[in-house]
């Protein structure tokens, strides 16, 4: 009887600890890669003081034909929508923008990726080469990032546009700005769908790269947002290493989303 009573006391122990087990791998699901913030669909939201002051997100503000030369669109697998603001002068994009399927995220497995391709649909005085980042010191760094479309051939090859391409710190591309991918990826697989807004930032006088003459940028950030779930967080790179990449978080480039949002009045 002894036995009996200390077999059912262990039982009832098992089940409660692995109960705990489950809420606690439930709970770390919802936190980003490097644990430096939480996937939370209020992290954003404004305090009840300054609730006017909060921008919407209007997609239309930002690419359209005044901020852009031209405006390629190119459509996903999904029926979503690749959009890219181009500047001639610069020969880059000043913003990108894509929807992410949730479902899809982190299924991919395509091992080889693309060779990049100059983008014909731009005019061939303001097209770019691959060869035009060659010894120049940058990386061609995504905007929209590759891994984010590894499911599909077809999607992964898009991104290979040099139109989604920018030059890059070598240190920024791969110890920085990766981690701010991988968040999008979280948060798109945790809220199930999650829209992105890249945008590019220039000197008044930027440096250039290549026979071709690319800009280089001072800075770029990404605009993630799902205004069903109520979600936003925003995150801005500068273009230079300012610190030893062990010291960065992804915290340390969080902003305030109105900073980047263009408004309705411009």
């Amino acid at each position: 009887m002894e036995s009996l009573k200390f077999g059912l006391v262990f039982l009832l122990l098992f089940q409660f600890t692995a109960c705990k087990n489950t809420s606690t791998n439930k709970e770390n699901s919802n936190r980003d890669l490097n644990s430096t913030t939480q996937i939370d669909k209020n992290d954003t939201a404004p305090n009840t003081s300054d609730v006017e002051h909060n921008k919407t997100i209007n997609l239309d503000n930002f690419i359209n034909d005044t901020n852009c030369d031209q405006v390629i669109e190119k459509e996903f697998s999904t029926g979503s929508i690749l959009s890219i603001c181009y500047d001639y002068s610069y020969k880059s994009a000043k913003y990108v923008a894509y929807t992410l399927d949730g479902e899809l995220i982190n299924e991919g497995d395509i091992v080889k990726r693309p060779n990049f391709y100059r983008e014909r649909e731009i005019p061939r005085e303001y097209q770019v080469l691959d060869s035009d980042y060659t010894r120049s010191g940058y990386d061609r760094g995504h905007l929209a990032p590759d891994a984010d479309f590894d499911y599909n051939e077809e999607d992964l090859h898009q991104i290979y546009s040099l139109a989604n391409i920018i030059p890059q710190d070598p240190n920024i591309n791969r110890h920085f700005w990766i981690k701010v991918e991988k968040q999008e990826r979280l948060v798109a697989a945790t809220l199930g769908e999650l829209s992105v807004i890249n945008g590019v930032e220039f000197d008044e006088k930027p440096k250039y790269i290549g026979e071709n003459r690319i800009a280089v940028s001072k800075g770029f950030w990404k605009i993630l947002y799902n205004e069903e779930e109520e979600f936003r967080q925003c995150y801005y790179y500068d273009n230079f290493v300012l610190f030893d990449a062990d010291k960065d978080t992804l915290l340390s480039h969080k902003v305030d989303c109105n900073s980047l949002i263009i408004g309705d009045d411009g």
